[in-house]
């Protein structure tokens, strides 16, 4: 009888020992970031502030002044299990090309990254690898990420001739729906 109790109390403890399962880590990890992301905010880190429509109006709000040119593309991004992009706004003139009067137009450029889930312990953390290494990618939440990097856009001036500007962005995203591919 006392066999039987010794073979059912460390049956019942070897039960009760829960194993780290490394794919259900990644996946909790992945969950915190994948799906559908649209900007909230850009900030313009260069030393002045900028006036992408040349109303004489400059800022630190890059967003609010790429988003004030009337014409172009959304941006839009998504992050999924071994990656994703991110859409990183800038502005072109349109009739550069052949010479026409100045017109800008909103354009986006897809900042591709791939990233895993590495499992320490009981934990995993998202480590990202990035296309170039003056720029930094940071999950700051639950569906939040920031992306610091450098951006050209081709700015109208007063006297409505057009001129290219390369500065630091700081682009924070938010997830807008929650998406696997």
């Amino acid at each position: 009888m006392r066999k039987i109790y010794c073979l059912f109390i460390c049956a019942a403890a070897l039960v009760s020992c829960e194993k780290v399962w490394e794919e259900d880590l990644q996946k909790k990890a992945f969950d915190t970031i994948r799906g559908e992301y649209e900007i909230e905010s850009v900030t313009w880190e260069g030393p002045d502030p900028i006036d992408i429509n040349g109303d004489g109006q400059a800022s630190f709000d890059y967003y609010e002044e790429w988003d004030s040119v009337i014409s172009g593309s959304p941006c839009t991004s998504f992050i999924y299990d071994d990656g994703g992009y991110l859409g990183v706004p800038y502005t072109v003139d349109q009739n550069a090309d052949w010479n026409g009067s100045p017109s800008l137009a909103r354009r986006r450029y897809d900042f591709k990254f791939e990233m895993e889930a590495v499992v320490e312990g009981n934990e995993a953390h998202l480590e990202f690898k990035l296309p170039v290494e003056d720029c930094e990618l940071i999950q700051t939440g639950y569906g939040e990420v920031t992306l610091r990097t450098n951006v050209t856009s081709t700015v109208m001036t007063e006297d409505k001739k057009t001129e290219e500007k390369s500065g630091p962005v700081f682009i924070k995203y938010v997830r807008t729906a929650y998406r696997i591919r």
